[in-house]
């Protein structure tokens, strides 16, 4: 199921069937996140019980470079290589997005 255009909530999605119906998803190794497009921009996801939940770019980052419990290796060319786009201009898109997203909480 899509969203609506200007919906601006953090989305979270009850199973996987529902999380990928949409469009191809990519899981980062085995770790609990996972890349998909939503609105079409670069967004992340993290599963949890079989609910992935939207985070923001900003709590992805943090984890990607700092985790010792999961296996974030080589996680800037898997985002690279699904979005199609270079990590700075995955970076820009994410950041625009979770401004926009602040300003109407």
């Amino acid at each position: 199921m899509s969203r609506k255009k200007h919906d601006t909530n953090w989305i979270t999605y009850y199973s996987y069937q529902a999380f990928s119906s949409d469009m191809p998803v990519h899981q980062i190794n085995d770790s609990k996140w996972w890349l998909k497009f939503e609105n079409k921009l670069p967004a992340f996801f993290i599963n949890a019980e079989k609910v992935f939940r939207q985070m923001t770019p900003e709590c992805f980052y943090i984890t990607a470079i700092r985790s010792t419990t999961m296996n974030m290796s080589d996680w800037q060319k898997q985002c690279e290589d699904y979005f199609g786009l270079t990590m700075e201009k995955i970076r820009c898109l994410t950041e625009e997005e979770d401004i926009r997203k602040q300003k109407k909480i």
